[in-house]
């Protein structure tokens, strides 16, 4: 069953392919039965003459499906194709005349009436014949183009994924390196001083790093367990610090059932430590998120003049500019940001829309 399953899995494009085949093949088939040769009273005559359509219309529609358009056409040996195509159109109509003389000779009382007039009027339906024949080419060509066209859009939807996995990656890269080596930094210098609070902050670390590596290589995490990380970051900055409650962290509304892209709400609160004013005093950095139909977060902090030119500057670096583009590529439809800046304060307000 595992097996059967695997198989299916490899080569469901291949059977879709050859379900179209078949089913386009019954009612050309079909449409020749019943056109054709539906008023002859003779079964036998009516099967044999859709095999003899079978005959000469499948190997010239797969020569040329197969062969001569891929390899002549595609590959721009244009004088090659024309030169095989007016081979085909011209040989089809003997083979198709040939069969015509040996059903008035077997079923001389049965056959229809183009069947006898390929006899008494050879040219009028070697034309005939040779309309059919490109026809038949030409349907090879269109079907050719267009499973081409559907595998090509596929391939490049594909590439297109993994490009953005590739790039999800790499900016996921570019945060952890950052965010790690600005804490050893804090850690280095807690234990430099000798403060009681290195320990803690080692664990602290160490409780981040698990969820990175570990916990966030999904594409969606439980929202709840993303706030339990960005806690963890809260209590790891204010141990440098030596301050509780720098960042007032808000969170309304029912976080269980809802999800997040991972490592989203970080870089907020890292930048506001990172370029704000005054953090040494309880509510330095106002957090607020709100879970509805939308996810609301919201981080302000205050800016001393002096630095307002380089957080302009910073933003177009690793922190909120790696955010935005994480953000085009996860929600490209689903989430508004805006920066809000004054002479003293510094807003981020992210929204997300529609998931989890």
């Amino acid at each position: 069953m595992q097996l059967t399953k695997s198989w299916l899995e490899n080569n469901y494009r291949t059977i879709i392919i050859a379900f179209i085949h078949f089913v386009s093949w019954v009612l050309y088939l079909g449409f020749y039965r019943f056109a054709f040769v539906q008023q002859s009273g003779n079964s036998q005559y009516r099967l044999l003459f859709v095999l003899s359509v079978m005959i000469t219309d499948i190997p010239v529609f797969y020569y040329c499906y197969l062969r001569t358009i891929p390899r002549l056409l595609i590959g721009r040996k244009v004088w090659k194709f024309i030169l095989i195509t007016i081979l085909i159109v011209a040989i089809y109509p003997l083979a198709r005349y040939g069969m015509d003389v040996w059903f008035i000779y077997a079923f001389e009382d049965s056959v229809v009436p183009l069947t006898n007039l390929a006899v008494s009027d050879f040219w009028s339906v070697y034309g005939i014949r040779a309309l059919a024949a490109l026809f038949v080419i030409a349907m090879a060509g269109i079907g050719k183009f267009t499973f081409d066209w559907f595998e090509n859009t596929r391939i490049q939807r594909e590439l297109e994924k993994q490009n953005l996995i590739s790039e999800l990656a790499f900016l996921k890269s570019q945060i952890n390196p950052h965010f790690l080596f600005n804490t050893l930094n804090n850690i280095h210098t807690l234990a430099y001083k000798k403060a009681e609070g290195a320990p803690e902050a080692i664990m602290k670390l160490s409780e981040l790093m698990r969820y990175m590596i570990y916990e966030s290589d999904m594409a969606f995490v439980p929202l709840a367990k993303e706030i339990q990380h960005l806690k963890s970051f809260i209590d790891l900055q204010e141990l440098r610090f030596k301050t509780k409650g720098i960042v007032k962290l808000d969170v309304n509304g029912d976080v269980k059932q809802r999800e997040i892209a991972p490592l989203l709400l970080l870089p907020f609160i890292e930048n506001a430590f990172k370029h704000g004013n005054d953090l040494n005093r309880p509510g330095a950095i106002v957090a607020k998120l709100s879970v509805g139909d939308e996810i609301t977060y919201q981080v302000e902090n205050q800016v001393p003049d002096t630095d307002s030119q380089l957080l302009k500057d910073e933003v177009g670096g690793i922190g909120l500019e790696n955010i935005k583009r994480r953000l085009a590529l996860i929600y490209p439809k689903g989430h508004t940001f805006q920066v809000i800046e004054s002479s003293n304060d510094f807003t981020v307000r992210l929204t997300l829309k529609n998931h989890g």
